[in-house]
Protein backbone atom coordinates (compact mmCIF):
# COMPACT_ATOMS: atom_id res chain seq x y z
CA UNK A 1 0.00 0.00 0.00
CA UNK A 2 1.17 3.23 -0.65
CA UNK A 3 -0.32 4.71 2.91
CA UNK A 4 1.33 4.86 6.20
CA UNK A 5 1.73 1.35 8.28
CA UNK A 6 1.60 1.22 11.76
CA UNK A 7 4.80 1.10 14.08
CA UNK A 8 6.50 -1.64 15.32
CA UNK A 9 6.12 -0.89 19.26
CA UNK A 10 2.50 -1.19 20.48
CA UNK A 11 1.13 2.24 19.36
CA UNK A 12 -1.28 2.07 22.96
CA UNK A 13 1.77 2.17 25.49
CA UNK A 14 1.41 4.79 27.84
CA UNK A 15 4.99 6.33 27.12
CA UNK A 16 3.67 8.74 24.67
CA UNK A 17 2.34 11.73 26.78
CA UNK A 18 -0.21 14.62 26.22
CA UNK A 19 0.86 17.75 24.17
CA UNK A 20 2.42 20.64 25.91
CA UNK A 21 -0.18 23.25 25.38
CA UNK A 22 -2.46 20.62 26.19
CA UNK A 23 -4.78 20.22 22.78
CA UNK A 24 -6.11 17.05 21.40
CA UNK A 25 -4.19 15.34 19.27
CA UNK A 26 -3.71 12.67 16.57
CA UNK A 27 -1.85 10.34 18.34
CA UNK A 28 -4.26 10.96 21.37
CA UNK A 29 -7.59 9.95 19.30
CA UNK A 30 -5.90 6.91 17.78
CA UNK A 31 -4.46 5.92 21.34
CA UNK A 32 -7.53 6.03 23.16
CA UNK A 33 -9.65 4.26 20.11
CA UNK A 34 -6.90 1.23 20.90
CA UNK A 35 -7.60 0.67 24.29
CA UNK A 36 -11.27 1.18 23.95
CA UNK A 37 -11.47 -1.06 20.54
CA UNK A 38 -8.80 -4.01 21.08
CA UNK A 39 -10.35 -5.42 17.57
CA UNK A 40 -9.40 -2.53 15.62
CA UNK A 41 -5.51 -3.52 14.94
CA UNK A 42 -7.15 -6.57 13.24
CA UNK A 43 -8.18 -4.63 10.58
CA UNK A 44 -5.42 -4.13 7.72
CA UNK A 45 -4.30 -5.31 4.54
CA UNK A 46 -7.52 -4.65 2.93
CA UNK A 47 -8.26 -5.38 -0.68
CA UNK A 48 -10.11 -2.42 -2.91
CA UNK A 49 -13.88 -3.87 -2.44
CA UNK A 50 -12.96 -4.05 1.38
CA UNK A 51 -11.56 -0.70 1.54
CA UNK A 52 -14.55 0.79 -0.50
CA UNK A 53 -17.27 -1.09 2.02
CA UNK A 54 -15.04 -0.03 4.94
CA UNK A 55 -15.55 3.62 4.03
CA UNK A 56 -19.44 3.11 3.97
CA UNK A 57 -19.64 1.75 7.40
CA UNK A 58 -17.32 4.40 8.72
CA UNK A 59 -20.16 7.02 7.25
CA UNK A 60 -22.93 6.31 9.48
CA UNK A 61 -21.84 3.84 12.43
CA UNK A 62 -20.49 4.30 15.63
CA UNK A 63 -16.89 2.24 16.19
CA UNK A 64 -17.88 -0.25 18.15
CA UNK A 65 -21.09 -1.19 15.95
CA UNK A 66 -19.06 -1.02 13.36
CA UNK A 67 -16.38 -3.65 14.37
CA UNK A 68 -19.11 -5.81 15.42
CA UNK A 69 -20.41 -5.82 11.43
CA UNK A 70 -17.61 -5.98 10.15
CA UNK A 71 -16.71 -9.21 12.35
CA UNK A 72 -20.64 -10.65 11.15
CA UNK A 73 -19.39 -10.39 7.47
CA UNK A 74 -15.93 -12.06 7.88
CA UNK A 75 -17.72 -15.27 9.96
CA UNK A 76 -20.83 -15.55 9.00
CA UNK A 77 -20.46 -14.85 5.51
CA UNK A 78 -18.80 -17.54 3.03
CA UNK A 79 -17.51 -14.45 1.03
CA UNK A 80 -18.47 -10.99 -0.26
CA UNK A 81 -20.50 -12.14 -3.43
CA UNK A 82 -22.49 -14.01 -0.46
CA UNK A 83 -23.67 -10.81 0.74
CA UNK A 84 -24.40 -9.76 -2.98
CA UNK A 85 -26.65 -12.53 -3.47
CA UNK A 86 -28.59 -12.13 0.01
CA UNK A 87 -31.90 -9.64 1.01
CA UNK A 88 -30.95 -6.43 1.41
CA UNK A 89 -33.06 -6.96 4.74
CA UNK A 90 -30.80 -9.89 5.47
CA UNK A 91 -27.75 -7.13 5.47
CA UNK A 92 -29.30 -4.53 7.25
CA UNK A 93 -29.67 -6.97 10.07
CA UNK A 94 -25.53 -6.81 10.50
CA UNK A 95 -25.62 -3.41 10.20
CA UNK A 96 -28.91 -2.20 12.14
CA UNK A 97 -26.94 0.48 14.05
CA UNK A 98 -26.26 2.42 10.84
CA UNK A 99 -28.09 5.55 10.89
CA UNK A 100 -30.34 3.91 7.74
CA UNK A 101 -29.48 0.35 7.79
CA UNK A 102 -31.67 -0.61 4.77
CA UNK A 103 -30.88 1.80 2.90
CA UNK A 104 -26.90 1.40 3.19
CA UNK A 105 -27.45 -2.24 2.75
CA UNK A 106 -29.00 -1.49 -0.58
CA UNK A 107 -26.63 0.85 -1.95
CA UNK A 108 -23.57 -1.71 -1.29
CA UNK A 109 -25.67 -4.55 -2.97
CA UNK A 110 -26.25 -2.66 -5.50
CA UNK A 111 -22.44 -1.28 -6.22
CA UNK A 112 -21.49 -5.13 -5.71
CA UNK A 113 -23.83 -6.02 -8.43
CA UNK A 114 -22.74 -3.18 -10.85
CA UNK A 115 -19.22 -4.76 -9.92
CA UNK A 116 -20.31 -8.09 -10.72
CA UNK A 117 -21.70 -7.97 -14.07
CA UNK A 118 -19.52 -5.39 -15.44
CA UNK A 119 -15.89 -7.45 -14.65
CA UNK A 120 -18.22 -10.83 -14.16
CA UNK A 121 -16.50 -11.14 -10.67
CA UNK A 122 -16.81 -9.30 -7.45
CA UNK A 123 -12.99 -8.10 -7.95
CA UNK A 124 -11.72 -3.84 -8.14
CA UNK A 125 -8.33 -4.57 -7.88
CA UNK A 126 -7.92 -3.37 -11.50
CA UNK A 127 -8.25 -0.03 -9.87
CA UNK A 128 -4.31 -0.04 -9.02
CA UNK A 129 -3.53 0.05 -12.58
CA UNK A 130 -5.78 3.44 -13.08
CA UNK A 131 -5.06 7.05 -12.46
CA UNK A 132 -6.69 8.88 -9.98
CA UNK A 133 -8.80 10.95 -12.70
CA UNK A 134 -10.24 6.88 -14.03
CA UNK A 135 -10.85 6.20 -10.61
CA UNK A 136 -12.80 9.49 -10.40
CA UNK A 137 -14.60 8.31 -13.24
CA UNK A 138 -15.64 5.13 -12.70
CA UNK A 139 -17.19 6.04 -9.04
CA UNK A 140 -19.00 8.96 -11.07
CA UNK A 141 -20.48 6.20 -13.19
CA UNK A 142 -21.17 3.87 -10.23
CA UNK A 143 -24.37 3.72 -7.99
CA UNK A 144 -24.37 6.14 -4.84
CA UNK A 145 -22.31 5.14 -2.14
CA UNK A 146 -21.40 7.83 0.83
CA UNK A 147 -18.52 10.16 -0.38
CA UNK A 148 -16.09 8.71 2.35
CA UNK A 149 -15.96 5.17 0.19
CA UNK A 150 -14.20 7.11 -2.63
CA UNK A 151 -12.04 8.84 -0.96
CA UNK A 152 -11.16 6.14 1.53
CA UNK A 153 -10.13 4.33 -1.94
CA UNK A 154 -8.30 7.32 -3.29
CA UNK A 155 -6.12 8.00 0.00
CA UNK A 156 -5.52 4.21 1.24
CA UNK A 157 -5.12 2.54 -2.34
CA UNK A 158 -3.78 5.22 -4.66
CA UNK A 159 -1.94 7.22 -2.22
CA UNK A 160 -3.53 10.70 -2.33
CA UNK A 161 -2.40 12.91 0.32
CA UNK A 162 -5.25 13.34 2.86
CA UNK A 163 -6.74 11.68 5.58
CA UNK A 164 -10.31 11.74 4.16
CA UNK A 165 -12.96 12.96 6.59
CA UNK A 166 -16.83 13.51 6.27
CA UNK A 167 -18.20 16.99 6.75
CA UNK A 168 -20.34 16.20 9.54
CA UNK A 169 -17.00 15.09 10.85
CA UNK A 170 -14.67 17.66 10.18
CA UNK A 171 -17.06 20.00 12.68
CA UNK A 172 -17.04 17.75 15.37
CA UNK A 173 -13.21 17.75 15.44
CA UNK A 174 -13.38 21.00 15.34
CA UNK A 175 -15.71 21.44 18.49
CA UNK A 176 -12.88 18.71 19.80
CA UNK A 177 -9.95 21.04 19.29
CA UNK A 178 -8.33 19.06 16.78
CA UNK A 179 -9.07 20.74 13.87
CA UNK A 180 -9.43 24.69 13.29
CA UNK A 181 -11.99 26.27 10.71
CA UNK A 182 -9.57 29.04 9.54
CA UNK A 183 -8.32 26.47 6.89
CA UNK A 184 -10.28 24.47 4.18
CA UNK A 185 -11.37 20.97 4.36
CA UNK A 186 -8.96 19.97 2.08
CA UNK A 187 -6.06 21.61 4.13
CA UNK A 188 -7.07 20.09 6.93
CA UNK A 189 -7.40 16.73 6.01
CA UNK A 190 -3.63 17.10 4.63
CA UNK A 191 -2.85 18.28 7.40
CA UNK A 192 -3.77 15.39 9.43
CA UNK A 193 -1.92 13.33 6.87
CA UNK A 194 1.25 15.33 7.83
CA UNK A 195 0.51 14.28 11.52
CA UNK A 196 -0.16 10.77 10.90
CA UNK A 197 3.91 9.38 11.03
CA UNK A 198 3.09 5.60 12.04
CA UNK A 199 -0.25 5.77 12.78
CA UNK A 200 -1.87 3.47 9.56
CA UNK A 201 -4.36 5.36 7.85
CA UNK A 202 -7.58 2.93 8.00
CA UNK A 203 -6.82 3.53 11.91
CA UNK A 204 -6.86 7.25 12.15
CA UNK A 205 -9.84 7.36 10.08
CA UNK A 206 -11.75 5.39 12.18
CA UNK A 207 -10.54 6.69 15.11
CA UNK A 208 -11.45 10.13 13.85
CA UNK A 209 -14.56 9.64 12.91
CA UNK A 210 -15.69 7.83 16.06
CA UNK A 211 -14.53 10.69 17.98
CA UNK A 212 -16.07 13.24 16.00
CA UNK A 213 -19.41 11.32 17.34
CA UNK A 214 -18.76 12.81 20.52
CA UNK A 215 -18.77 16.34 19.74
CA UNK A 216 -22.11 16.87 17.79
CA UNK A 217 -23.17 19.85 16.13
CA UNK A 218 -25.92 21.85 19.26
CA UNK A 219 -27.33 23.21 16.28
CA UNK A 220 -27.92 19.76 14.55
CA UNK A 221 -28.78 18.38 18.22
CA UNK A 222 -31.59 20.90 18.68
CA UNK A 223 -33.06 19.99 15.34
CA UNK A 224 -32.75 16.40 16.37
CA UNK A 225 -34.91 16.81 19.35
CA UNK A 226 -36.88 19.09 17.56
CA UNK A 227 -37.90 16.63 15.10
CA UNK A 228 -38.01 13.88 17.96
CA UNK A 229 -40.48 16.37 19.92
CA UNK A 230 -42.66 16.86 16.54
CA UNK A 231 -42.43 13.16 15.94
CA UNK A 232 -43.89 12.18 19.63
CA UNK A 233 -46.26 14.75 19.38
CA UNK A 234 -47.38 13.04 15.87
CA UNK A 235 -47.25 9.78 17.09
CA UNK A 236 -49.54 11.17 19.90
CA UNK A 237 -51.99 12.35 17.63
CA UNK A 238 -52.06 9.63 15.70
CA UNK A 239 -52.53 7.03 18.85
CA UNK A 240 -55.32 9.20 19.59
CA UNK A 241 -56.87 9.38 16.23
CA UNK A 242 -56.09 5.54 16.16
CA UNK A 243 -57.72 5.01 19.01
CA UNK A 244 -61.34 7.18 17.79
CA UNK A 245 -61.18 4.87 14.62
CA UNK A 246 -60.82 2.24 17.24
CA UNK A 247 -63.78 2.77 19.04
CA UNK A 248 -65.44 3.84 15.62
CA UNK A 249 -64.91 0.39 14.20
CA UNK A 250 -65.82 -1.44 17.19
CA UNK A 251 -69.02 0.01 17.35
CA UNK A 252 -69.58 -0.65 13.65
CA UNK A 253 -68.56 -4.00 14.07
CA UNK A 254 -70.98 -4.45 17.02
CA UNK A 255 -73.66 -2.84 14.73
CA UNK A 256 -72.44 -5.37 12.06
CA UNK A 257 -72.01 -8.31 14.44
CA UNK A 258 -76.28 -7.31 15.43
CA UNK A 259 -76.73 -7.44 11.84
CA UNK A 260 -75.15 -10.63 11.43
CA UNK A 261 -76.81 -12.38 14.52
CA UNK A 262 -80.20 -11.08 13.07
CA UNK A 263 -79.48 -12.09 10.11
CA UNK A 264 -78.08 -15.82 11.49
CA UNK A 265 -81.70 -16.07 13.43
CA UNK A 266 -83.83 -15.13 10.17
CA UNK A 267 -81.68 -17.68 8.40
CA UNK A 268 -82.11 -20.06 11.09
CA UNK A 269 -85.98 -20.10 10.91
CA UNK A 270 -86.15 -20.56 7.08
CA UNK A 271 -83.90 -23.15 7.59
CA UNK A 272 -86.49 -24.77 10.02
CA UNK A 273 -89.60 -24.14 7.83
CA UNK A 274 -87.49 -25.95 5.18
CA UNK A 275 -87.03 -28.78 6.90
CA UNK A 276 -90.12 -29.40 7.78
CA UNK A 277 -91.79 -28.05 4.18
CA UNK A 278 -88.74 -31.52 3.35
CA UNK A 279 -90.04 -33.99 6.21
CA UNK A 280 -93.87 -33.46 4.41
CA UNK A 281 -92.30 -33.37 1.09
CA UNK A 282 -90.93 -36.97 1.95
CA UNK A 283 -93.88 -38.48 4.06
CA UNK A 284 -96.08 -37.08 1.00
CA UNK A 285 -93.14 -38.91 -1.28
CA UNK A 286 -93.24 -42.31 0.93
CA UNK A 287 -96.89 -42.35 1.01
CA UNK A 288 -97.04 -42.17 -3.02
CA UNK A 289 -94.59 -44.55 -3.27
CA UNK A 290 -96.43 -46.94 -1.04
CA UNK A 291 -99.33 -46.75 -2.76
CA UNK A 292 -97.58 -47.08 -6.44
CA UNK A 293 -95.91 -50.34 -5.20
CA UNK A 294 -99.45 -51.84 -3.83
CA UNK A 295 -100.38 -51.16 -7.78
CA UNK A 296 -97.69 -52.79 -8.94
CA UNK A 297 -98.21 -55.87 -6.46
CA UNK A 298 -102.00 -55.39 -7.63
CA UNK A 299 -100.97 -55.90 -11.08
CA UNK A 300 -98.67 -58.81 -10.66
CA UNK A 301 -100.96 -61.03 -9.03
CA UNK A 302 -103.50 -60.22 -12.03
CA UNK A 303 -100.71 -60.96 -14.62
CA UNK A 304 -100.07 -64.11 -12.78
CA UNK A 305 -103.40 -65.63 -12.84
CA UNK A 306 -104.08 -64.45 -16.36
CA UNK A 307 -100.87 -66.01 -17.19
CA UNK A 308 -102.13 -69.11 -15.21
CA UNK A 309 -105.59 -69.02 -16.97
CA UNK A 310 -103.71 -68.80 -20.25
CA UNK A 311 -101.27 -72.02 -19.44
CA UNK A 312 -104.28 -74.25 -18.20
CA UNK A 313 -105.96 -73.57 -21.71
CA UNK A 314 -102.59 -73.85 -23.44
CA UNK A 315 -102.21 -76.69 -21.67
CA UNK A 316 -105.60 -78.90 -22.65
CA UNK A 317 -105.59 -77.20 -26.28
CA UNK A 318 -101.77 -79.11 -26.09
CA UNK A 319 -103.12 -82.44 -24.96
CA UNK A 320 -105.88 -82.44 -27.42
CA UNK A 321 -104.02 -82.00 -30.41
CA UNK A 322 -101.54 -84.37 -29.24
CA UNK A 323 -103.97 -86.94 -29.16
CA UNK A 324 -105.91 -86.11 -32.51
CA UNK A 325 -101.93 -85.97 -34.14
CA UNK A 326 -101.62 -89.48 -32.25
CA UNK A 327 -104.57 -90.96 -33.74
CA UNK A 328 -104.10 -89.43 -37.14
CA UNK A 329 -100.76 -91.27 -37.01
CA UNK A 330 -101.71 -94.67 -35.97
CA UNK A 331 -104.02 -94.82 -39.11
CA UNK A 332 -101.49 -93.16 -41.12
CA UNK A 333 -98.82 -95.71 -39.69
CA UNK A 334 -101.79 -98.58 -40.65
CA UNK A 335 -101.97 -97.54 -44.17
CA UNK A 336 -98.56 -97.13 -44.53
CA UNK A 337 -97.68 -100.70 -43.56
CA UNK A 338 -100.49 -101.97 -45.90
CA UNK A 339 -98.97 -100.02 -48.78
CA UNK A 340 -95.52 -101.10 -48.11
CA UNK A 341 -96.49 -105.06 -48.21
CA UNK A 342 -98.44 -104.72 -51.20
CA UNK A 343 -95.79 -102.79 -53.14
CA UNK A 344 -93.46 -105.85 -51.45
CA UNK A 345 -95.47 -108.40 -53.02
CA UNK A 346 -95.76 -107.01 -56.86
CA UNK A 347 -91.93 -106.29 -56.55
CA UNK A 348 -91.36 -109.56 -55.70
CA UNK A 349 -93.77 -110.86 -58.31
CA UNK A 350 -91.50 -108.46 -60.93
CA UNK A 351 -88.37 -109.82 -59.62
CA UNK A 352 -89.06 -113.36 -59.90
CA UNK A 353 -90.38 -113.11 -63.42
CA UNK A 354 -87.47 -110.39 -64.47
CA UNK A 355 -85.37 -113.34 -63.31
CA UNK A 356 -87.00 -116.00 -65.44
CA UNK A 357 -86.77 -113.69 -68.48
CA UNK A 358 -83.33 -113.11 -67.93
CA UNK A 359 -82.29 -116.71 -67.37
CA UNK A 360 -83.92 -117.71 -70.57
CA UNK A 361 -81.99 -115.03 -72.49
CA UNK A 362 -79.11 -115.61 -70.98
CA UNK A 363 -79.12 -119.52 -72.01
CA UNK A 364 -80.15 -118.68 -75.62
CA UNK A 365 -77.25 -116.29 -76.24
CA UNK A 366 -75.34 -118.64 -74.50
CA UNK A 367 -76.43 -121.47 -77.24
CA UNK A 368 -76.28 -119.34 -80.24
CA UNK A 369 -72.51 -117.72 -79.15
CA UNK A 370 -72.00 -121.54 -78.81
CA UNK A 371 -72.88 -122.22 -82.45
CA UNK A 372 -70.97 -119.35 -83.67
CA UNK A 373 -67.84 -119.98 -82.31
CA UNK A 374 -67.58 -123.34 -83.61
CA UNK A 375 -68.64 -121.67 -87.23
CA UNK A 376 -65.88 -119.66 -86.66
CA UNK A 377 -63.07 -122.05 -85.81
CA UNK A 378 -63.94 -124.08 -88.73
CA UNK A 379 -63.52 -121.72 -90.77
CA UNK A 380 -60.38 -120.29 -89.50
CA UNK A 381 -58.81 -123.67 -90.13
CA UNK A 382 -59.97 -124.14 -93.34
CA UNK A 383 -57.90 -120.83 -94.07
CA UNK A 384 -55.30 -121.87 -91.92
CA UNK A 385 -55.23 -124.74 -93.67
CA UNK A 386 -55.28 -123.53 -97.30
CA UNK A 387 -52.89 -120.40 -96.57
CA UNK A 388 -50.44 -123.46 -95.11
CA UNK A 389 -50.69 -125.46 -98.68
CA UNK A 390 -49.95 -122.12 -100.14
CA UNK A 391 -47.14 -121.29 -97.81
CA UNK A 392 -45.39 -125.41 -98.29
CA UNK A 393 -45.72 -124.79 -102.27
CA UNK A 394 -44.34 -121.52 -102.51
CA UNK A 395 -41.09 -122.33 -99.79
CA UNK A 396 -40.68 -125.61 -101.76
CA UNK A 397 -40.71 -123.66 -105.93
CA UNK A 398 -38.16 -120.99 -103.70
CA UNK A 399 -35.85 -123.76 -102.67
CA UNK A 400 -36.02 -125.75 -105.81
CA UNK A 401 -34.98 -122.38 -107.59
CA UNK A 402 -32.38 -121.43 -104.99
CA UNK A 403 -30.93 -124.94 -105.54
CA UNK A 404 -30.73 -124.32 -109.06
CA UNK A 405 -29.28 -121.20 -108.53
CA UNK A 406 -26.68 -122.90 -105.86
CA UNK A 407 -25.67 -125.12 -108.91
CA UNK A 408 -24.94 -122.64 -111.49
CA UNK A 409 -23.17 -120.10 -109.05
CA UNK A 410 -20.84 -123.36 -108.31
CA UNK A 411 -19.89 -124.19 -111.50
CA UNK A 412 -19.11 -120.55 -112.45
CA UNK A 413 -17.38 -120.06 -109.59
CA UNK A 414 -14.66 -123.06 -110.47
CA UNK A 415 -14.67 -121.05 -113.94
CA UNK A 416 -13.63 -117.73 -112.10
CA UNK A 417 -11.23 -119.56 -109.81
CA UNK A 418 -9.16 -120.92 -112.52
CA UNK A 419 -9.30 -116.52 -113.79
CA UNK A 420 -8.90 -115.46 -110.77
CA UNK A 421 -5.45 -117.22 -110.32
CA UNK A 422 -3.95 -115.63 -113.13
CA UNK A 423 -5.22 -112.24 -111.68
CA UNK A 424 -2.95 -110.01 -109.32
CA UNK A 425 -3.05 -110.24 -105.55
CA UNK A 426 -4.47 -107.39 -105.01
CA UNK A 427 -7.52 -107.56 -107.38
CA UNK A 428 -7.70 -111.16 -105.27
CA UNK A 429 -8.34 -109.13 -101.76
CA UNK A 430 -10.25 -106.62 -103.79
CA UNK A 431 -12.41 -109.44 -104.55
CA UNK A 432 -12.28 -111.34 -101.73
CA UNK A 433 -13.87 -107.75 -100.01
CA UNK A 434 -16.43 -107.74 -102.10
CA UNK A 435 -17.55 -111.15 -101.79
CA UNK A 436 -17.34 -111.15 -98.00
CA UNK A 437 -19.84 -108.02 -98.45
CA UNK A 438 -22.15 -109.78 -100.25
CA UNK A 439 -22.39 -112.78 -98.15
CA UNK A 440 -23.44 -110.32 -95.65
CA UNK A 441 -25.82 -108.70 -97.54
CA UNK A 442 -27.40 -112.55 -98.07
CA UNK A 443 -27.67 -114.03 -94.58
CA UNK A 444 -29.39 -110.42 -93.76
CA UNK A 445 -31.47 -110.82 -96.62
CA UNK A 446 -32.24 -114.28 -95.78
CA UNK A 447 -33.19 -113.57 -92.26
CA UNK A 448 -35.31 -110.37 -93.08
CA UNK A 449 -36.64 -112.66 -95.54
CA UNK A 450 -37.53 -114.99 -92.72
CA UNK A 451 -38.63 -112.54 -90.06
CA UNK A 452 -41.14 -111.22 -93.10
CA UNK A 453 -42.53 -114.55 -93.50
CA UNK A 454 -43.09 -115.01 -90.03
CA UNK A 455 -44.70 -111.43 -89.38
CA UNK A 456 -46.94 -112.25 -92.76
CA UNK A 457 -48.23 -115.17 -90.82
CA UNK A 458 -49.45 -113.45 -87.66
CA UNK A 459 -51.12 -110.96 -89.66
CA UNK A 460 -52.89 -113.62 -92.14
CA UNK A 461 -54.07 -115.31 -88.94
CA UNK A 462 -55.03 -112.07 -86.74
CA UNK A 463 -57.08 -111.10 -89.98
CA UNK A 464 -58.70 -114.38 -90.65
CA UNK A 465 -59.86 -113.96 -86.68
CA UNK A 466 -61.11 -111.02 -87.45
CA UNK A 467 -63.19 -111.91 -90.47
CA UNK A 468 -64.36 -114.35 -88.85
CA UNK A 469 -66.24 -112.74 -85.85
CA UNK A 470 -67.61 -110.20 -87.94
CA UNK A 471 -69.05 -113.07 -89.60
CA UNK A 472 -70.61 -114.92 -86.72
CA UNK A 473 -71.76 -111.07 -85.65
CA UNK A 474 -73.32 -110.62 -88.79
CA UNK A 475 -74.86 -114.13 -88.91
CA UNK A 476 -76.07 -113.94 -85.47
CA UNK A 477 -77.83 -110.19 -86.34
CA UNK A 478 -79.22 -111.86 -88.89
CA UNK A 479 -81.31 -114.30 -87.00
CA UNK A 480 -84.54 -113.68 -85.23
CA UNK A 481 -84.29 -113.80 -81.87
CA UNK A 482 -86.14 -116.38 -79.42
CA UNK A 483 -88.84 -115.17 -77.36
Amino acid sequence: MSAKTAPTSDPTSDGKKPSPDGKLTLEQITQQAYKSHSTLKQIKDLDVLETMILGSLASSMSLVHLLKAWEVFKTEFVDWNEIRISSASEVSEVISKANDPLQLAMQLKEMMQVIFERRHMLNLEFIHENSIVEVKEFFKRSPDLPDLARQLVLSYVKGQPTVPLETWAQGGLIRAGLLTSSISSAQRQRKLFAELNEIPLLHAVLALHDEARKHPDPAVEKALRLKAEQAKTAALKAAKAAKIEAIKKAAEEKAIAKAAKDEAVRIEREKVARKKAAEKAARDKIAKKNAEKAAKVKAVKDKIAKAKAAKDKAAKDKAAKAKAAKDKAAKAKAAKVKAAKDKAAKAKATKVKAAKDKAAKAKAAKAKAAKDKAAKDKAAKAKAAKDKAAKDKAAKAKAAKAAKAKASKKSTKKTAKKTAKKATKKTTKKTAKKSTKKSTKKSTKKSTKKTAKKTAKKATKKSAKKSAKKSAKKSAKKKPKKR
